[in-house]
């Protein structure tokens, strides 16, 4: 690929990251859809930017070589699922505490320390 396709190919690639972003805001902020769809909508959003992304910027392109550059990659999804689900997981179990009053705070404490491990 000669240089003027490469720069071509990154300003495609920037101008369609950045349209996905203003869309999705925009979206947002002007309330197009109700909360759910709105959701959806967002997250559409995101995958079809994750695959330009990976398109235009990281030239993931299916080529046969080299494939370190697709277990590297693989690799950092696993990465990110994993501390995406962590995060999930952690602000569910502190949005339920934190719905609990003092007392039904403790007696759920001393529920779980007699459990044991």
């Amino acid at each position: 690929m000669n240089k003027h396709s490469e720069t071509t190919q990154l300003y495609i690639g920037f101008a369609g990251a950045a349209l996905l972003t203003i869309l999705a805001y925009v979206s947002v902020t002007l309330q197009w859809f109700s909360a759910w769809v709105t959701a959806a909508f967002v997250l559409a959003l995101a995958v079809v930017q994750f695959l330009v992304q990976v398109y235009y910027f990281l030239h993931l392109r299916g080529e046969e070589k080299p494939r370190w550059r697709n277990w590297t990659f693989i690799y950092a999804m696993i990465m990110m699922i994993i501390v995406v689900a962590g995060s999930l997981w952690v602000m569910y179990n502190l949005n339920y505490r934190m719905g609990m009053s003092g007392h039904e705070m403790e007696q759920e404490l001393l529920r779980q320390n007699k459990k044991g491990f």
